[in-house]
């Protein structure tokens, strides 16, 4: 019986042709063919990141066809606030018949991970056993802080949110974002590499809608942001915070710029409650009013290269494939 073949992913139109069939016929999601052409010219054409990588991902051929894929997004992140290339794992599935084949495509992702980034934030549970035994870190659980909006978080007392700072306003608008502005504190760590093309990319991700808001002065130089997408919880419209950042010293602009959402929801759509969220070691919603709070499971595995491994690592929801 002839044996299954791996071969490295070369992004091609006539390439992109024979992949986009196969994926729509393996997607649980049921996405449509248009929509993984949206998916994968986002990733790689449209990515501000793609030319700091030249990997695209690997497939599994058996007799000449289609049986598996494993696709790779570039990606950056800052060490020690340095740009560092980075890859996002995305999509690896193989034809049941054929799943034994596939962990050659592990051994290959291993032997990048040894001088790369990697972050796979949706692998299915077999996919994350496979990546814990391989050394990746799995964070599991992160914070959820409910917040209530407008009349209702001023009836429930809670104590009053801070303002931004003069010479600073709310943008809804990642285009007028020109710039980033120093941090105020060590940048040493590992976190994503933001730049304003990078907040424009995410902005216009065609999996889900995210909504911006960040803190910029007159120059457009961006110091905090917030990304949020709107869910139902209970019932209740609802904003979900999926990413935050700044460049100052202390969380108070990222509180601030919360504020502004609690004080004005009307200014955000028709939500009346925000969901903060934050991994074991993120103190940036510490101190934060809010009506409830509870542990959610999630599952973000990074793989992080030897010279790396002593260096903290702060983490967000929105990373990964995560809304790609």
């Amino acid at each position: 019986m002839p044996a299954c073949q791996i071969e490295e992913y070369d992004d091609t139109p006539q390439a992109r042709d024979e992949l986009i069939p196969w994926l729509v016929r393996t997607d649980a999601q049921t996405l449509s063919a248009e929509t993984w052409r949206r998916r994968l010219s986002h990733w790689w054409d449209e990515n501000p990141f793609s030319s700091l990588c030249v990997e695209r991902g690997w497939l599994l051929r058996y007799e000449g066809e289609i049986a598996g894929f494993l696709g790779l997004i570039p990606a950056c992140y800052s060490v020690n606030a340095e740009p560092s290339p980075a890859y996002i794992a995305s999509t690896w599935r193989v034809d049941e018949k054929h799943r034994n084949a596939s962990l050659p495509m592990l051994i290959r992702l291993k032997k990048l991970a040894g001088s790369k980034i990697i972050a796979d934030t949706t692998p299915t549970p077999a996919v994350k056993e496979l990546l814990q035994r391989s050394g990746w870190r799995c964070l599991t659980d992160i914070r959820r802080r409910f917040v209530p909006l407008g009349l209702p978080s001023r009836l429930l007392s809670f104590r009053e949110w801070p303002s931004l700072p003069p010479g600073r306003f709310i943008t809804r608008d990642p285009a007028l974002v020109r710039g980033i502005a120093t941090r105020r504190v060590s940048c040493a760590g590992v976190q994503k590499w933001i730049t304003p093309d990078y907040l424009r990319w995410f902005a216009t991700s065609p999996m889900r809608k995210h909504e911006f808001a960040g803190v910029i002065d007159d120059a457009g130089c961006l110091s905090s942001y917030l990304f949020l997408t709107s869910k139902r919880i209970r019932g209740i419209p609802a904003w979900m915070e999926i990413d935050h950042f700044t460049t100052e010293g202390t969380h108070d602009e990222l509180h601030a710029l919360v504020g502004e959402i609690v004080r004005q929801p009307a200014l955000f759509g028709d939500q009346r409650m925000l969901s903060l969220a934050s991994f074991p070691d993120d103190r940036s919603w510490e101190g934060c009013p809010a009506l409830h709070e509870r542990t959610e499971h999630v599952c973000h595995c990074f793989a992080i290269p030897g010279h790396l491994q002593s260096l903290a690592k702060l983490t967000v929801l929105a990373e990964g494939d995560w809304g790609l």
